[in-house]
């Protein structure tokens, strides 16, 4: 983020923006923060006060400007009618001095008749000082005459180590700064993970399973039973349940093959599975809930899916 953050100070300060930008990376690349960041520069250029600039960057956050206007899907698409709205809230004449900026989340879903009506209110501005910000996750996906018109800027994740660093440097559980950037990148979010209780629960979860594996007088099925329902509150947070414990089965062959493992914390446990156990034992388990993580994609009933895991993982103890 920080080289397309100084690309867009450079050119802001040179007068040389254009008049649409495509940012395109996965996930929990920064695209939206970088976006929020170009609309306080573009906003902000004649305001002195710091007061007004704290301000403008709260509008921002809390998307209320009265000048710019966020598009998201609606739905699995974004649709014609959304595009209606923002060519004629433009075509009004703005109750606030300066540029007018449009940002549309998820370019790739937009519908054809919506991207028509898109093309034409990018190739008729009704100002120069219009400027449109498009995010995608999918380039691939997004349609091509709406890609030759804009400049592309592309955005990469960062890494697990960095994020790990960030999130530990504002005193956050040491447990959810290793495990959060495993299941996203952006840091809004995994803050967003560290305040949730569940969050917490499911790594308390994980912590408990990893010590009472060995313990033969605890039946794992039981366990389950007992102790994870709050697991199947819904299918996203079954996923990061299921993405976690995925991860922990990973290290015992990363220790095996004398890797870093990310489960640092249970290192003790890691070490006495992973010696106890054949590879093969350790490979299928890892199959077992990389079939459960395809199969809940589709609407599987999940109290089913987590006794069928529980009774597997009996199996190989």
């Amino acid at each position: 983020m920080k080289q397309a953050l100084h690309f867009f100070k450079q050119t802001i300060k040179k007068d040389r923006l254009s008049h649409l930008y495509l940012i395109s990376g996965p996930k929990g690349s920064g695209k939206r923060r970088l976006v929020d960041e170009v609309i306080y520069m573009l906003l902000s250029k004649d305001q002195a006060s710091s007061v007004s600039s704290e301000h403008l960057k709260v509008q921002i956050k809390e998307r209320t400007l009265p000048n710019v206007m966020f598009i998201e899907p609606e739905g699995q698409t974004v649709k014609k009618d959304q595009i209606l709205m923002l060519q004629q809230e433009f075509s009004k004449t703005a109750l606030v001095k300066g540029p007018r900026i449009y940002v549309i989340n998820h370019i790739e879903m937009i519908n054809k008749s919506a991207a028509n009506s898109l093309l034409k209110f990018m190739e008729e501005p009704l100002s120069k000082q219009v400027y449109g910000f498009l995010l995608t996750e999918n380039l691939d996906m997004t349609i091509r005459t709406i890609l030759s018109r804009a400049q592309v800027i592309h955005m990469v994740n960062q890494s697990e180590e960095a994020l790990e660093e960030k999130l530990q440097a504002q005193n956050i559980d040491e447990r959810v700064a290793i495990l959060a950037p495993y299941l996203t990148k952006d840091i809004d979010e995994a803050i967003a993970l560290a305040e949730d209780p569940n969050f917490l629960a499911i790594i308390d979860f994980i912590e408990e399973f990893a010590i009472q594996w060995d313990n033969k007088d605890v039946s794992l099925p039981l366990f389950f039973s007992t102790k994870g329902r709050f697991l199947l509150q819904d299918r996203a947070f079954f996923k990061n349940f299921l993405e976690l414990l995925l991860l922990y089965f990973v290290d015992l062959i990363h220790y095996r093959a004398n890797q870093p493992i990310v489960y640092r914390f249970l290192k003790e446990q890691i070490q006495a599975q992973s010696d106890a156990m054949k590879t093969f034992e350790i490979n299928a388990l890892i199959a077992s809930i990389q079939d459960i993580l395809k199969r809940q994609a589709y609407f599987i009933n999940l109290e089913l899916a987590l006794d069928q895991l529980a009774i597997r993982l009996e199996k190989k103890r």
